[in-house]
């Protein structure tokens, strides 16, 4: 803008100052310049010439001011508007990479609970063969329940059986008193409507009476049906906690006598490992005396070539032989003492095998 301003100055030539010619000397004297007419008004038409140009120019410069004031007003605009639109896409930016960290944690999530979710199958197929056994476990405690049930029905049935025939003649009796108070009721409604109304006060006197006896009647019939029930379902409890009590002392003795046993088998299966280690060391002893016999005999016979003394060869002969004999003798009785203690040990495994047997029956 300032460039085209330039130029239309430029492309403007000055104005032309008015050439004055020389004066005219007839007009000029001494001290004296008097101009014609003519020049006046062409340097007047000069003067307002310039005033317009000057205006024109004056209204250029207003106006590229003002659209030089406009651009810089839109140039700060898009300037604002580029930082906002900054701002944005760093915003956008940070969003970006907050929701890519969001979908990177949802993603760790989803891995973690499907990992959870195949530890919680193989927990659930656990739990359903846990519930299976229980399943199984429950079946025959209600088998067991039943027979229990059976067994106080034929230990409790007669009993039961004279407490319910007692109860059913209370209950005749009441059914028998309840018809007479009837009865009465009516004989003396039938009284009362024929009697005279001075003696209506004494006949209702001892109607009330009898039904408040009648009434005091039933009640100590009902409080005495009541006790009998009580004192049978009391009895009935009492006998099935002694059962209880007889079943958990039974369970007690069977488990201290399986850990008698299997304190037993340990110490049973120590002196075992004790014995075999005395046999496998007796072997060793016997091979190296075996050894040695054999090398004695070897040495023997070179010193009774040697010496040519029959006698004394024989009499270690015989001794080594002697030697020989007690060591077979005292690993034979190892060797059987051996084998009653592994009888023994088979018979305790058995004893604790038939009580194992005992205590899951009884357990169920």
């Amino acid at each position: 803008m300032k460039r085209g301003v330039h130029k239309g100055r430029d492309s403007r030539s000055p104005n032309p100052e008015p050439s004055l010619g020389p004066p005219d000397k007839s007009l000029s004297g001494p001290g004296i310049c008097i101009m014609p007419l003519q020049v006046q008004l062409k340097l007047q038409c000069l003067s307002t010439e310039d005033v317009t140009d000057r205006r024109v120019l004056r209204s250029r410069i207003d106006e590229q001011s003002s659209l030089i004031c406009m651009l810089k007003r839109r140039a700060d605009e898009t300037i604002l508007r580029y930082q906002a639109l900054q701002k944005i896409n760093t915003e956008l930016e940070e969003q970006v990479t907050h929701c890519q960290e969001e979908l990177d944690g949802a993603r760790k999530k989803t891995e973690e609970t499907e990992k959870s979710f195949r530890d919680l199958v193989a927990c659930s197929q656990g739990i359903i063969e846990f519930m299976e056994e229980h399943k199984k476990k429950n079946v025959q405690l209600k088998l067991e329940n039943e027979q229990l049930q059976k067994e106080n029905q034929s230990l409790f049935s007669q009993k039961l059986h004279d407490k319910e025939v007692h109860v059913q003649k209370l209950m005749q009796d009441i059914k028998l008193l309840t018809e007479k108070y009837t009865k009465k009721e009516n004989e003396y409604r039938c009284i009362f409507s024929q009697c005279l109304r001075e003696k209506l006060a004494g006949c209702e006197s001892k109607f009330l009476e009898q039904a408040t006896q009648h009434k005091a009647k039933e009640r100590s019939l009902l409080s005495q049906l009541h006790d009998a029930q009580q004192q049978h379902r009391e009895g009935a409890e009492e006998q099935l906690a002694l059962k209880e009590t007889n079943i958990r002392e039974s369970l007690m003795n069977l488990t201290n006598e399986k850990d008698k046993l299997l304190c037993l088998s340990v110490e049973r299966g120590k002196v075992i490992q004790e014995k075999q280690k005395e046999i496998q060391q007796l072997e060793r002893s016997w091979k190296e005396e075996k050894k040695a016999r054999i090398k004695a005999q070897e040495r023997f016979k070179l010193e009774a070539k040697a010496v040519n003394t029959d006698v004394r060869v024989k009499s270690l002969q015989s001794k080594v032989i002697c030697w020989a004999k007690n060591a077979q003798y005292v690993f034979f009785s190892i060797l059987q003492d051996f084998d009653a203690f592994k009888e023994h040990s088979t018979y305790l495994l058995a004893q604790e095998r038939e009580l194992n047997k005992t205590l899951r029956l009884v357990i169920g």
